[in-house]
């Protein structure tokens, strides 16, 4: 049986898989912060729920309407700290591929996700938006 704050990240996993915006919103606790752990994406460095709720619809927008797929290989949880590590693969609107793996560090505090940090690639993340947005 999962532990709490475990449920709490799966169930957010699942809605950004679903692309529900609404079930994103109802986990996210109101002081969240988003970080993407490096430095090559400097604009998102770090999210307050606004900014993320605000960027979300952008980056959902950019695959096609089953993309990408979440697949959670891996969840390590002690307290109210939850990583997952996963693999996300679909396809872009344009058609090209997508395919790229998170560690991902969730804080969830009364049922809320208070802190997110995002660890990835960031070039190869570089790479692969470069292909999105070619015609």
């Amino acid at each position: 049986m999962d532990k709490p704050a475990v449920h709490t990240v799966r169930s957010f996993v699942d809605a950004l898989h679903r692309k529900d915006l609404e079930g994103l919103m109802n986990l996210l606790a109101l002081d969240v912060s988003y970080t993407l752990m490096g430095y090559e994406l400097p604009e998102f460095d770090s999210l307050d729920r606004e900014a993320l709720l605000q960027a979300l619809p952008g980056m959902m927008a950019m695959f096609e309407d089953d993309s990408p797929h979440l697949e959670v290989t891996n969840v390590i949880s002690q307290g109210n700290w939850v990583v997952v590590e996963s693999e996300g693969t679909g396809s872009y609107r344009n058609g090209a591929p997508y395919k790229n793996r998170y560690g991902v560090v969730f804080e969830v505090v009364q049922g809320k996700i208070r802190t997110i940090r995002e660890y990835m690639d960031t070039q190869y993340r570089m790479t692969l938006l470069a292909a999105a947005t070619k015609s």
